[in-house]
């Protein structure tokens, strides 16, 4: 420094510290030329001098400015290392990006005052077109920053929108109108980045950007630069806050779709990707329309994405649309809500794998936070678990979501981990609402008013639910606080702008004045949301204010109120189970919705508007029996899709398995064992058994659950409504001497609807009786009395079936209901609930004597829509039988049944199948199709655990509930089965009252009626009660008459007049039967007596382990062999001896459990 200069510093210095503050800067001015290095150490040195002198304000103020003329000068240099090599023609982000990480300090509001200084200073001195050059330059820097990763978003986004004004200083719309055009439309980007100033004028500025560039980017002189700046304001539109929200949104969305008239896949693939990514997320956010539709569109937008943006080829926008699509997935409505949000959170995990936290940290930050959100919603998995991912996905984007760095993405996750802390089930409650309270806190510095108004109403929100939920505190301050939150949102929300999040909050308010006991306010507050949260377009929220509104009529006593509320809810639970795409699904969601179709029954009939609450009763109940009639029956025609066909393939090749392996004994030896079997089984089936069936068992619902899917019904092709009132009035067919009887249960309750022709009247109405305290008590009483002794002590069950069905007859009041209901009536159609579908009606005792079915000719249905549907089948006359009798060759009297039916109705050979030979699976199919009325006396077999495999058991195999049930059993002709089995009438109890049992297969299969039994019937009795069934049936009366004097007639048979009717034919039959297989019993023992006997004779002589071992395993597999055959052999004598015993007896089917287990189903004609 030579000493001139130094001179000269040290003047300038000493007319700066005797200036006044405000003389400065023009000095600074006038002396630019010794702003340097120089001038900074020089100040350094005469500050330390007047620090010693006492001087310390003016020292302090000489630091200070050497500082800044310091930065000044290295932000200087900085800019012009820059400008030198974008100039040079090295702007390539590889080349700019290191320099950029390396003064990350100095990218500040310092640098866009320096670079201010510069432009002003140097641009109007320069030649147009190097002051064109220079603002390129300038441009290009901008372009660099605002893209650039690292350091301050905020601060970047200053510094781009500082180069691209000063760009604009020179480029103007005269001069350089196509670099103006192109300054301006990444000014707008910026602008929509942009984190500093007011949100909402950023977009504001942004759109005006854009907007200006598109006067000079036209569609026909620049189609590309038009495209792509339609696009960025679509963007813009898209978050604009100013202005209706919806109306924004149909802006960007018809941004999005003029690009794409130039953006097509073939000429622009990339591109068109980036605006289907776009476009899918302005129909995510879309009001106008329906939401469900808008959110399948989304996600077929982002679908349409991915068939571009490959992982390998295009990474970081492939990971960008997974994330978009999980966003979609976690919003969306059609399908099953369990299933869309395990989809998202595959979409985020997708896209994890490419966002990671050292490669793209804020991408990688926000795709956490989304999973965090699915995690805090997931139905799947333990909630407690889920809550807990959530809180740790959560933290983990704020290691990278700081105040600092990203303060509105840190607040973002901020509101979402208090909405998960809310939830929190693990630790304390009281603590993990304080958590949650004070992450709204947190969110709220940053997500003001002003700034971010959405998500400050968003966050004040869910404040609010956190107050109306908090233990600390008095609970009456808490609610008020909750209160004023609610009431803030409003401001924000709008039904206009934000319809959903108004609704929502109008609801949460709704449930604070509730909480406060102002039921007029709640009202109100509930009224206003239903506007919006209608049950095709939100059903969730739907059902949820819905009950709200409901519950609060129905605790007021306003059943008006109640009804409106419950009657939208039940309808939102209907529209999310038509969307639903499985019956699991299907059945959750109506078993969760139980109680509101209970409390709109009980508000119905407490208001009097019995139709409604019949209509109520009838529309809960045997949906998923009702979905597969409504399916079965679109293949009437048999035609079936080749898709359906293959899974029907599969699904009937694993029944084929299961056979084999669970008759493989019988099959290897049918003609040995012959005759073996010594009787049907008197319980119902709990499980499969061997640890193989159980298997395969699974892997057949799983191919059933394929099946199902592509059913029309749960694709949602078609639509089952329920039955309204006038629909149930026309199932009596103008029968006045026909009455409806349908049964509900509520907690406390049980309510009988009588739907008859009322004389006085001369129309059909209904009533109703209340049974008083026999809710669902009553119900696990019918369980533990009746069920559960028939599956666990059948001889405890027989003994108290006498006294079960007389109380049950008292606390129904059967004498009471007849006495002030049905006078007048002889038929009556009984549809019962829960655990009546077990029990006998027709065996209810009455106070006058005698039973139920003697006074009223009795059928049942699992429901009225079940009854419809077997009324719509064209009628048609049984005039063309077969039957399947004694396909496994050991029901004694099941071939004498069969004879007498064919001779009956002159049945010829070949339409019966008769023993294991003919009686094989493919066969029963085969004349099933044949055949108007099907005979089947044979075994079969409930299963109460998994009732799709109750089943018919034939010659070769089982026919299952489960086959019955899919579109290859469809049996338009058939008309009507006499199940002469066990427990075809049996069946599990579900809270849903969706009873599954081979009869309802057989109405689902197409036939219009069904006689089956309720538990295992003696063989005996049963083929006596099948003759005279068909004997009146074939003096042409109905089914349900037949069944009434059948049953009569049965257990008033006298042992005299069963010997001189059926005794000697029986006899000559039983002897047949000696004659034909006891020769070949008795040989089959003596072989296996002789080789037991030299096996036992040989181990006693033997020395060798192995031998001994294989020896006996011999001795008990021949007991295995033996034991079977001798009582096959004794047998005989067995029969023989009842079959006299009985003629004896004074009425030897006179007890209930011959007689009273059948029951008709569906028509009576």
């Amino acid at each position: 420094m030579n000493e001139q200069r130094l001179q000269a510093y040290l003047a300038l210095i000493k007319a700066l510290l005797e200036s006044p503050g405000n003389q400065r800067a023009s000095i600074l001015e006038a002396h630019s030329e010794l702003i340097d290095a120089g001038l900074v150490q020089a100040m350094r040195q005469v500050a330390a001098s007047l620090e010693k002198q006492g001087y310390s304000d003016a020292a302090a103020w000489l630091v200070s400015f050497a500082e800044n003329v310091d930065k000044n000068n290295e932000a200087l240099q900085f800019l012009f290392a820059v400008f030198r090599k974008i100039a040079e023609g090295q702007g390539d982000p590889q080349v700019i990006y290191p320099l950029l990480q390396q003064n990350q300090h100095l990218l500040d509001e310092n640098l866009i005052q320096v670079l201010n200084n510069l432009a002003i200073a140097t641009l109007p001195t320069l030649e147009p077109e190097q002051a064109q050059l220079a603002a390129a330059v300038i441009s290009e820097f901008g372009n660099l920053v605002q893209q650039f990763p690292l350091g301050s978003k905020a601060n970047n986004m200053e510094v781009a929108i500082a180069c691209y004004e000063r760009a604009l200083q020179v480029c103007t719309a005269s001069t350089f109108p196509e670099q103006w055009a192109a300054t301006q439309n990444n000014l707008g980007n910026a602008y929509s980045d942009r984190i500093k100033g007011e949100r909402a004028d950023n977009l504001e500025r942004a759109i005006a950007c854009h907007k200006r560039a598109l006067k000079f980017r036209t569609s026909l002189a620049f189609p590309e630069d038009w495209a792509m700046t339609q696009n960025n304001l679509g963007n813009a539109y898209q978050n604009r806050i100013k202005g209706e929200r919806g109306d924004n949104l149909e802006q960007a969305i018809a941004c999005y779709k003029k690009v794409l008239q130039v953006y097509t896949p073939s000429a622009f693939p990339d591109q068109w990707a980036m605006i289907q990514n776009h476009l899918g997320s302005a129909y995510r956010n879309r009001i106008k329309g329906e939401r469900g539709d808008n959110l399948e569109q989304a996600i077929a937008c982002y679908k349409e994405a991915l068939q571009l943006y490959t992982a390998s080829a295009f990474p970081q926008y492939w990971a960008l649309t997974q994330n978009n699509l999980g966003n979609a997935y976690s919003d969306r409505i059609k399908g099953e809500r369990g299933d869309n949000l395990e989809q998202a959170i595959a979409c985020y995990k997708e896209a994890l794998q490419i966002r990671t936290p050292s490669a793209f940290p804020e991408d990688w930050a926000m795709t956490q936070d989304n999973l965090g959100s699915a995690y805090c919603e997931r139905i799947k998995g333990e909630r407690v678990d889920n809550l807990e991912q959530a809180i740790a996905c959560y933290e983990l984007a704020l290691q990278i979501r700081t105040p600092s760095a990203f303060p509105k993405d840190w607040a973002t996750t901020q509101n979402n981990l208090g909405i998960a802390y809310l939830y929190r089930i693990k630790g304390e409650r009281e603590d993990n609402l304080e958590q949650a309270i004070r992450c709204c806190e947190r969110a709220l510095q940053i997500r003001t008013l002003s700034a971010f108004p959405q998500d400050w109403a968003m966050t004040q929100n869910n404040l609010g639910l956190a107050y109306s939920d908090r233990i600390q505190g008095e609970r009456g301050d808490n609610l008020e606080k909750a209160i004023a939150c609610y009431e803030g949102v409003l401001q924000v929300y709008t039904p206009s702008a934000f319809p959903q999040d108004w609704a929502m909050t109008q609801n949460n308010l709704g449930s604070a004045y509730k909480e406060l006991g102002k039921t007029p306010a709640a009202i109100r507050c509930c009224r206003f949301a239903l506007e919006v949260l209608t049950p095709a377009a939100f059903p969730l929220c739907c059902l949820k204010t819905g009950c709200n509104l409901g519950n609060l009529g129905f605790t007021a006593g306003d059943w008006h109120i109640a009804i409106e509320g419950y009657g939208l809810a039940i309808k939102a639970v209907e529209q999310s189970r038509n969307w639903a795409t499985s019956d699991a699904s299907r059945q959750e969601i109506t078993k969760k919705a139980i109680g509101v179709y209970e409390k709109m029954v009980q508000a119905c009939v407490n208001s009097g508007q019995l139709d409604r609450a019949l209509e109520t009763v009838e529309r809960s109940r045997s949906k998923r029996l009702v979905d597969l009639m409504a399916s079965n029956d679109l293949y009437r025609g048999g035609e079936i899709p080749p898709e359906i066909q293959n899974y029907l393939n599969q699904y009937q090749n694993l029944q084929k398995e299961i056979d084999r392996e669970r008759y493989r004994y019988d099959i290897d030896n049918s003609r040995e064992l012959t005759g073996v079997r010594t009787g049907r089984p008197y319980r119902a089936g709990l499980s499969p058994g061997k640890p193989r069936l159980v298997e395969l068992e699974a892997r057949k619902q799983e191919i059933w659950q394929k099946l199902r899917r592509k059913d029309p019904v749960l694709a949602g092709q078609i639509q089952v409504n329920p039955l309204d009132f006038n629909q149930l009035q026309q199932l009596l067919g103008g029968q006045r001497e026909t009455a409806i009887l349908s049964f509900y249960s509520t907690a406390k309750d049980i309510y009988i609807f009588i739907l008859r022709y009322q004389p006085e009247e001369d129309k059909v109405s209904v009533s109703v009786r209340s049974c008083s305290n026999q809710g669902y008590d009553f119900q696990n009483w019918i369980l533990e009395q009746w069920l559960k002794p028939y599956v666990q002590d059948n001889f405890r069950w027989q003994g108290q079936m006498e006294s079960v069905l007389a109380e049950l007859a008292r606390r129904l009041q059967i004498d009471e209901l007849i006495e002030q209901h049905l006078a007048g009536i002889q038929e009556l159609i009984l549809v019962p609930h829960l655990a009546l579908h077990q029990i006998p009606f027709a065996a209810l005792p009455l106070n006058s004597g005698g039973y139920l079915g003697d006074s009223f000719r009795i059928r049942t249905v699992p429901s009225c829509q079940v009854l419809q549907f077997c009324q719509n089948r064209p009628p048609a006359i049984a005039s063309k039988y077969g039957t399947v009798e004694d396909a496994t060759e050991d029901l004694p009297y099941a071939r004498f049944e069969g004879e007498r039916i064919a001779r009956l109705y002159d049945i010829p050979p070949s339409q019966r199948l008769q023993g294991r030979r003919q009686a094989t699976v493919s066969n029963y199919q085969h004349l099933a199709r044949q055949v108007q009325a099907l005979h089947s006396s044979h075994h079969a077999e409930s299963r109460l655990d998994n009732p799709l495999e109750s089943k018919l058991i034939l010659g070769d195999g089982d026919i299952t509930l489960g086959q019955l049930m899919t579109p290859g059993w469809r049996l338009p002709e058939l008309v009507e089965v006499f199940l002469s089995c066990c427990e075809t009438g049996l069946g599990n109890i579900e809270i849903t009252d969706d009873i599954l049992t081979i009869a309802a297969g057989f109405l689902c299969a197409g036939a219009r009626s069904v006689v089956s039994t309720l538990w295992a019937v003696d063989d005996l009795a049963t083929a006596v009660f099948s003759l005279i069934y068909y004997r009146y049936r074939q003096q042409n009366l109905t089914r349900s008459a037949a069944l009434q004097r059948a049953q009569q007639d049965l257990r008033q048979l006298t042992g005299d007049e069963f010997a001189r009717v059926y005794g000697s034919e029986l006899q000559a039959d039983l002897e047949e039967r000696r004659r034909e297989k006891l020769p070949e019993l008795e040989a089959k023992y003596k072989e296996v007596q002789k080789q037991l006997w030299q096996a036992k004779k040989t181990l006693k002589k033997s020395n060798l382990d192995s031998e001994r071992e294989e020896l006996e395993q011999k001795i008990a597999d021949l007991k295995k062999v033996g034991d079977p055959l001798h009582k096959a052999i004794h047998k005989f004598e067995t029969i023989q001896k009842r079959l006299e015993a009985k003629s004896r007896e004074p009425y030897p089917f006179a007890a209930l459990q011959y007689w009273a287990a059948f029951v008709c189903q569906g028509m009576a004609r």
